[in-house]
C-alpha cells in the first residue's frame, strides 16, 4: 500500500492509501468537497513514492556489492600472503589458485555491476522526422 496525501485547488486536503496498478490509481479520484479530479496529482505522488522505495533499493543493493568485493579482495591479499609463508609447493599453489578466485570473484562482480547499470540507462535513439 502507498500513502497518498492530496491537497485540491479548493483548499481541502485529503489522503488514503492504495495499492496501484502499474505505478498508476487504479481508479478515478476526486475530491470530497468540490468533486474535482485529483487523479493526476495522485499519480504524481504514488509515482514520487514509488521512486523513493526504488532508490532506498537500489543503495542498499551498491552496499552490499561493494562489502563483496572488498571480502574478495581481503581473501585474495590474505591467501598470497599465507602463501609467502609456505613451504610445500602443493600447498603454496592451492593457496595462489584461491587468492586468484578470490580476484577473479571481486573483478567478475565488478564488471556485473558495471554491466547491469549500463543497461539501466535510456537509449539514446536519433530523432528522425517523421514521414
Amino acid at each position: 500500500m502507498v500513502p497518498v496525501k492530496i491537497q485540491c485547488g479548493c483548499g481541502q486536503k485529503y489522503a488514503f492509501e492504495v495499492e496501484p496498478i502499474c505505478g498508476r490509481m487504479p481508479g478515478k479520484v476526486t475530491c470530497p468537497v468540490c468533486g474535482r479530479d485529483g487523479t493526476r496529482t495522485a499519480n504524481e505522488a504514488i509515482a514520487s513514492q514509488l521512486a523513493v522505495q526504488l532508490a532506498s533499493e537500489r543503495s542498499v543493493h551498491n552496499i552490499m556489492m561493494v562489502f563483496a568485493v572488498i571480502g574478495c579482495l581481503t581473501t585474495g591479499i590474505v591467501g598470497i600472503t599465507k602463501a609467502l609463508t609456505m613451504a610445500d609447493g602443493v600447498n603454496v599453489l592451492l593457496c595462489l589458485l584461491g587468492a586468484t578466485a578470490a580476484f577473479g570473484m571481486a573483478l567478475a562482480v565488478f564488471l556485473w555491476k558495471r554491466d547491469k547499470s549500463a543497461m539501466n540507462r535510456p537509449k539514446l535513439r536519433p530523432n528522425f522526422p517523421a514521414r
